[in-house]
């Protein structure tokens, strides 16, 4: 399928042994592209607080900076791992994300940007004729430099990355197989990269069908659950002149309802001041984390309570399953 990334093998559900370990604190990473920087600034918080983490789950930006920690362990690690990355001209472009920047409104949401963007005639043509304005090769290797290839499973922290499939609407938690190709999944915003295909399924960004996994957190096995929100907050407008106007603005109500009601079950909800960071700026890593870090160093009486509540809190694996796992 031209167009698409194709993987070998997705395995969906977790091993035996898995369900049967004692999680008690579990974080959920929401999406929000660069202004996801700010969850490692939140980590980096309660590490330093000796918080333990049992359990994370991310959509997008937040399954992989969730992701990367799980495998890494520590917050060091993972940031270096970053630094290098963005740091390596051979596979990352920021050129063609700051003419996003450039073109549009930083206090927007990002479809309703990604709408302005193609509207204004910016890639049109690659958007109308590709699956994607990111090239499949281009996305393959940035991932390939970003994370390791390894399998979810031999994790140092459990982790679950959730995805959409596109072909049936079903939001899907990938807890085992490739870290690469489910964080490739989790992150691949419709129209910008690629989606991918694994067996009858096509998978795409986790955010169009939960922006914060709250839920599947505690399907994780989580008692406590910490989330992590990013995306900005609607702002009232009256400026709807156009069609396509009314279009975004009734898919950003859609989603930022979406959005409300899935961290209504966290114990407790962090959202960093990152409005001043635009989604497409990934240059501005350390003013994102900075800000991640201010927000939870200034919410850490609370998070001590959560953490308290989860360390003498009796676990108990819930038996509702609020996504579909399966095994390919």
């Amino acid at each position: 399928m031209s167009g698409l990334v194709a993987c070998s093998k997705l395995i969906f559900n977790l091993r035996e042994e898995d369900t049967l370990r004692p999680f008690r604190m579990g974080l959920a990473l929401g999406g929000g592209a660069a202004r996801g920087y700010a969850h490692l600034g939140i980590l980096k918080t309660l590490e330093s607080n000796n918080i333990p983490i049992d359990c994370i789950t991310g959509t997008s930006m937040g399954a992989v900076m969730g992701g990367l920690y799980a495998w890494f362990g520590s917050v060091r690690e993972t940031v270096d791992h970053m630094r290098r990355f963005l740091s390596n001209s051979k596979v990352v472009n920021l050129a063609v994300y700051q003419r996003i920047v450039e073109s549009e409104n930083k206090k927007a949401n990002i479809v309703d940007n990604l709408t302005a963007f193609i509207r204004k005639g910016i890639l049109y043509g690659k958007a109308m004729t590709s699956k994607s304005v990111v090239d499949p090769e281009i996305f393959n290797e940035a991932f390939q430099a970003l994370v390791p290839d390894v399998d979810i499973r031999d994790s140092q922290i459990p982790f679950g990355a959730i995805a959409s499939n596109l072909v049936t609407g079903e939001e899907l938690m990938i807890t085992g197989g490739s870290l690469r190709t489910a964080l490739m999944a989790s992150s691949a915003i419709p129209g910008i990269y690629p989606p991918v295909v694994s067996g009858e399924m096509i998978l795409i960004d986790g955010g169009w069908t939960n922006k914060i996994p709250v839920d599947p957190c505690f399907q994780l096995g989580a008692a406590q659950v910490i989330a992590c929100c990013v995306s900005r907050e609607m702002e009232d407008t009256r400026d709807f002149d156009k069609a396509m106007e009314i279009i975004a603005r009734s898919n950003a109500v859609s989603t930022n309802r979406l959005g409300e009601l899935q961290k209504r079950g966290a114990s407790l909800v962090l959202e960093p001041e990152v409005s001043d960071i635009h989604w497409a700026d990934f240059s501005r890593f350390d003013d994102s984390m900075d800000a991640g870090f201010a927000c939870a160093e200034e919410n850490l009486e609370e998070i001590m309570k959560v953490a308290a509540r989860a360390k003498w809190q009796r676990w108990i694996k819930s038996k509702k399953k609020f996504i579909r796992e399966i095994t390919l």
